[in-house]
């Protein structure tokens, strides 16, 4: 027996083992693993300690990358990956530099073991609204194309609920795989034209938006499933990024020097007490923490009710963390990457166009 040869390539792979025997003999057997990238292996003999090698690979990787890899999504269509947050690859785009137009893409999910991204806008000739989706953020499907922006998309309960912006009120579709798309839920109430955020947690998903484009009233819609809403409510104080952390879903109340607003079902709301009142410009979910902050300052909690002054040091807009490891984006798509909060290194030069959102695989 010569050896065994072990190829990874894609995220679903084949391990084809090329077993050569004194006559010329072979076998093909196959054992599918996870990689985001190609590699190339031989592993000595004997055949039993190879095999074992190779089912403690498989029970290791247990159907997880077994490198990271983020995917970025952002104006013009971009759609760009990384293996380690700070050298970036544009793997795909429609135009640059893009514009707040039917090339913006606006919201991404890891769900259904794969990328699933959303967005467009605009109007007229140009107006378009996209769902997206990739294995490994190289290859793309479309799977949906609608005439209004869709965004955003979210993903809870093993199926996914997009927002569709239209008039007089936008409209709910939901998919169980990303492929096949199901008209939803229409809002009642008039004026609910613009999605802007969604998440899910407590059983439930919860889609915000604002009415008649920029400004308006601070909407929030309650779907289980989207196919029915159980809530809607136009009263809000604002809206902006929304996650759900420590049993609540937490809002900024705009884009830049917001307040924070809290809810466990999305129909109450409260506001959140930060440290002298202070603002602030970006809100994420950090795995166990939920972290907010601005340019100098960062708050944390478990509960989302009781925060604390952070020790991270800011750069940027933080886009994506799992409580140790950070990416951040700052306009136009400058890319910052630290390993602790502490410490930040700038990416790779990239060309202008605007980052709006980051997700890792295997981490919706």
């Amino acid at each position: 027996m010569s050896g065994l040869d072990v190829s990874f390539s894609g995220r679903v792979t084949t391990v084809d083992w090329l077993l050569s025997a004194s006559g010329g003999a072979q076998a093909r057997p196959v054992i599918e693993l996870c990689s985001p990238s190609s590699t190339h292996m031989r592993i000595g003999r004997p055949f039993l300690i190879k095999f074992l090698i190779l089912l403690l690979l498989c029970s290791l990787t247990g159907g997880a990358w077994a490198t990271d890899l983020w995917l970025a999504v952002g104006y013009g269509g971009r759609r760009m990956i990384s293996n380690d947050g700070k050298t970036w690859e544009i793997t795909a785009e429609w135009a640059q530099p893009g514009k707040d137009d039917g090339n913006n893409l606006m919201s991404v999910v890891w769900a259904k073991d794969q990328f699933v991204v959303v967005g467009g806008g605009g109007g007229g000739n140009d107006g378009a609204g996209h769902i997206l989706v990739s294995k490994d953020g190289r290859n793309w499907t479309e799977t949906h194309r609608d005439k209004a922006r869709i965004n955003p998309v979210v993903y809870g309960a093993e199926r996914l609920v997009v927002g569709t912006s239209s008039y007089p009120s936008g409209k709910l579709m939901w998919s169980t795989d990303a492929v096949t798309w199901n008209e939803g839920a229409k809002i009642a109430a008039k004026g609910y034209t613009h999605f802007r955020g969604g998440a899910y947690g407590n059983g439930v998903f919860v889609l915000t938006g604002n009415g008649g484009g920029n400004g308006g009233f601070s909407w929030a819609v309650v779907t289980p499933d989207g196919e029915k809403i159980t809530s809607e409510r136009n009263d809000l104080p604002g809206q902006g990024r929304i996650v759900f952390g420590g049993g609540h879903f937490v809002m900024m109340t705009g884009n830049s020097q917001a307040g924070l607003i809290r809810s466990q079902d999305g129909i109450v709301w409260t506001p959140v007490a930060l440290p002298g009142d202070v603002k602030v410009g970006w809100l994420v979910n950090a795995g166990p923490l939920l972290l907010a902050g601005n340019n100098t300052s960062v708050w944390s909690s478990t509960d989302a009710v009781h925060w604390n002054t952070g020790t991270m040091t800011p750069k940027g807009n933080p886009l994506w963390s799992d409580g140790k490891r950070f990416i951040g984006s700052g306009w136009p798509g400058k890319m910052t990457w630290s390993p602790d909060g502490r410490i930040w290194e700038n990416a790779n030069e990239l060309t202008a166009n605007g980052i709006n959102r980051v997700v890792k695989a295997g981490n919706p």
